[in-house]
């Protein structure tokens, strides 16, 4: 990649050390970066994610506690990674497909946009979208049934799994979502329908404070900057070039990978039961990029870490793969063992 960056964005660096506004130095510098960049998500959470608005960053947050016992938000969020299932709240197309046939008890929430879901969706799956439609909808969401969800590509559908474990639900991430998933699996044709199903008619409570958070968490994810919160690979790469301190990246990829080679800078968390114990590694007054394999479990952390009061964002695609163009490597980006 060229040493050479527009205007603008070595301007607002220069401006962020001055002013200490972290959160305003990655959100205007690679907004400003990726401005001609493709449009932003419609029907995939692929790795060309770009802003979705242009609306005026806020300020810097305060620094988020790591633990507090008299915050249920906190609390639960911290409790997500204490208490991690050995499926990491992910199942394959093909688990559940199994899981369909057997007749288990289950309800699936698909979040794509409503045209995509009346074309056709997995049986009996209600259409819940994604964004401000969750929150809305959270008290309506069983909380004594398994619940599986998907999205596109898996991105978003792994941000509203870790929400709504965190609201009390249990909920289960469907690997790959629907384009890249269920719609590649040989035979998935014999489980897909078109009637528009419902959510049950009943209320299922969820702590006032938790439910709040959420509703703040989806109404900033549709007008952030950085459409639900994917993190552009192009941007990344110019603030990496520019060997901006203004942010951090966070690999949560498991270590013989990250020693493999990993984005320069990148601290390493890997992602399993007890993460939670090193968050208090992440420094609490700059912006934090999140990554993995592909964006899945990238995202359920980003998600957790929103919720523990970081400015966090996904990397779109991961570190992806050059033989499919996705993500950081599709993009042709270089990579560091040291």
């Amino acid at each position: 990649m060229k040493k050479i960056l527009p205007v603008l964005l070595t301007a607002a660096l220069m401006g962020a050390t001055v002013t200490g506004c972290a959160t305003k130095t990655v959100q205007e510098t690679t907004a400003a970066a990726t401005a001609a960049a493709a449009p932003a998500e419609t029907k995939t959470e692929a790795a060309t994610q770009a802003p979705e608005t242009k609306a005026d960053a806020p300020a810097a947050t305060e620094a988020p506690a790591q633990t507090d016992a008299s915050d249920p938000v906190k609390e639960a969020a911290m409790s997500y990674f204490a208490d991690f299932p050995e499926d990491r709240h992910m199942i394959s197309v093909k688990d559940l497909f199994a899981k369909m046939d057997a007749g288990e008890d289950m309800l699936i929430i698909d979040i794509r946009q409503p045209d995509a879901y009346a074309e056709g969706h997995l049986k009996g799956a209600v259409n819940v979208p994604y964004g401000p439609a969750i929150a809305e909808n959270l008290e309506k969401i069983p909380d004594d049934v398994m619940l599986y969800v998907n999205c596109y590509s898996g991105q978003t559908s792994s941000q509203t799994v870790a929400l709504l474990n965190i609201a009390g639900k249990y909920a289960t991430n469907i690997q790959s979502g629907y384009n890249n998933g269920i719609k590649v699996l040989e035979g998935y044709e014999a489980y897909i329908e078109t009637t528009e199903n419902v959510l049950p008619d009943e209320s299922y409570e969820v702590d006032p404070a938790i439910a709040s958070a959420i509703a703040d968490y989806y109404a900033k994810a549709k007008s952030d900057n950085f459409s639900s919160f994917n993190f552009p690979v192009d941007a990344l790469g110019e603030l990496v070039d520019a060997e901006s301190e203004d942010y951090t990246i966070l690999s949560v990829r498991q270590a013989k990978d990250y020693d493999a080679g990993h984005i320069q800078g990148a601290m390493l968390i890997p992602f399993a039961k007890g993460m939670q114990e090193q968050f208090s590694e992440i420094p609490t007054d700059k912006p934090v990029v999140v990554y993995c394999y592909t964006g899945q479990t990238a995202s359920q952390t980003m998600a957790v870490l929103r919720m523990l009061g970081y400015e966090a964002y996904n990397l779109a695609g991961g570190m992806g793969s050059a033989d499919n163009g996705s993500g950081w490597l599709g993009a042709g980006l270089p990579t560091v063992t040291e």
